[in-house]
């Protein structure tokens, strides 16, 4: 039996560790396809070069793959760049043994012909992974040619890197996920909770978003029945004390997060749990019932609070519905937090102003702010950018460049941002460092040992 080593590349841990589920879901397929399965998580690790060179020791694998979740922290002003560290880890890697090594992950799906050039590798996987990984591993041990058969796929030959169309799974999720093969001790601990996925796809179309473009843009909806057998597994098989549903927006569609909720009642099972949301389409019926099925807190993707940024974002829901989620929140009972970007398109004084006025009209129990907007490739925010003299077609956006409005000088939009962050204690700025280090935040998981650290903040 062959054996496959699967590497995380993922060390940050702000504001807590992210358990690689992807990663397992791509080891159930290999483990289906009769391969031997091991995975190296490196979020935790003290010397990645030591424990690389451990585990490829021990194992002696015949294939490694390794995943790639952010090329950096989306965060300005200070960015940081995560592919160095990941160049290391391939080199790290590389000297240890010559199995062939497969690159894959969200990170490396929105820049797959620049970050297999960059990190100098042969074999790459674009967008979800279970089949592409293991029919291009079959081929690789029959010394077979077929690379071009093979969907999601990007390869060197010579000098040139080829791609192959990439398309989804219709139906990834009909099994229960067997979270052993991670250190689900560490999560527990370090993190407070585990993720858990219950869909795929975004039908969407925010300026700024690569979900569609990584996951499709039609769901594929995890069976409710499923979802709940596998909380309940976390919870029972490995004293998992919160469960975080990690889909880009749990709410839709709003009947799934019914029936989600219903097979968590139906089971009895007794976990607490968060969620991304959108504002769009929140009820009180939906947030009644994820209450009662045990959601405690909710992450709110609101983006901004002008309407005037809100249509230039393309959201679908206006601040009206903000102010509306929040208050429901407050009324049942969830502790609710809302992410919001500063000096996105349309930002002028004026919208800044009806920002500040209205996160102190909301009942939210923490604002998230970011400032600008990290540029992806294959966005409308990418043609904007380009059209406003931001970046250039030229430019690589490999590395971190971000939109900020020109109606707003960034060093005044800054200055106001901070200043209105550090005199209302709700708000955080990764960014700026305000309410936000992993210094502050291990101190916080010491004394508050489960769910979402901004809960915690007020």
């Amino acid at each position: 039996m062959k054996k496959v080593l699967l590497i995380s590349a993922n060390q940050e841990k702000v504001p807590y560790p992210v358990a690689p589920i992807g990663l397992l879901y791509v080891a159930n397929a290999l483990k289906k396809a009769k391969f031997d399965v091991s995975i190296l998580d490196l979020c935790f690790s003290g010397n990645t070069n030591d424990d690389i060179k451990k585990t490829i020791k021990q194992r002696e694998p015949d294939f490694i793959g390794v995943s790639l979740r952010n090329v950096d922290n989306l965060t300005f002003p200070r960015s940081v760049s995560y592919l160095p560290a990941i160049k290391k880890i391939i080199k790290t890697t590389r000297r240890y043994t010559d199995a062939p090594l497969v690159l894959g992950g969200s990170a490396f799906s929105l820049f797959p012909k620049q970050i297999l050039s960059y990190l100098g590798c042969e074999w790459g996987i674009v967008g979800e992974g279970e089949e592409a990984f293991v029919n291009l591993l079959k081929q690789l041990n029959a010394e077979a040619n077929n690379l071009n058969t093979i969907n999601n796929l990007v390869w060197r030959q010579d000098s040139r890197i080829n791609s192959n169309p990439a398309s989804c799974l219709r139906s990834p999720f009909d099994f229960v996920l067997d979270y052993g093969l991670i250190n689900n001790y560490l999560y527990a601990n370090f993190a407070g909770m585990m993720n858990v996925q219950t869909k795929r796809g975004c039908r969407f179309k925010c300026s700024y978003c690569t979900y569609p473009s990584i996951e499709g843009k039609s769901y594929r909806l995890r069976s409710p029945a499923i979802i709940a057998q596998e909380v309940s597994l976390l919870q029972k098989k490995y004293a998992i004390p919160h469960v975080f549903f990690v889909d880009d927006v749990f709410t839709y569609p709003a009947n799934h997060a019914l029936l989600v909720c219903e097979a968590l009642l139906s089971k009895n099972i007794k976990m607490p749990w968060s969620c991304f949301a959108s504002p769009y389409g929140i009820t009180k019926k939906l947030l009644m019932f994820m209450k009662k099925a045990g959601c405690t807190h909710i992450e709110f993707g609101s983006d901004a609070l002008s309407n005037r940024v809100l249509k230039k974002l393309r959201k679908p829901f206006a601040v009206q519905d903000v102010l509306k989620a929040s208050s429901l929140c407050k009324e049942i009972g969830i502790k609710c937090a809302h992410y919001i970007i500063f000096g996105a398109p349309g930002e002028n004084d004026d919208t800044l102003r009806e920002g500040f006025a209205t996160i102190r009209k909301l009942h939210g129990d923490a604002i998230i702010a970011m400032v600008g907007i990290r540029i992806y490739p294959g966005t409308e925010l990418e043609n904007l950018s380009i059209h406003d003299g931001v970046i250039s077609k030229q430019t690589d956006l490999l590395f971190p460049h971000f939109y900020l409005s020109r109606e707003l000088p960034t060093n005044k939009l800054l200055e106001k941002v901070a200043k209105f962050a550090r005199e209302n204690s709700s708000c955080i700025v990764p960014g700026l460092e305000i309410r936000s280090s992993e210094k502050m935040y291990a101190v916080l998981r010491k004394h508050y040992h489960q769910g979402p650290l901004w809960g915690y903040l007020g």
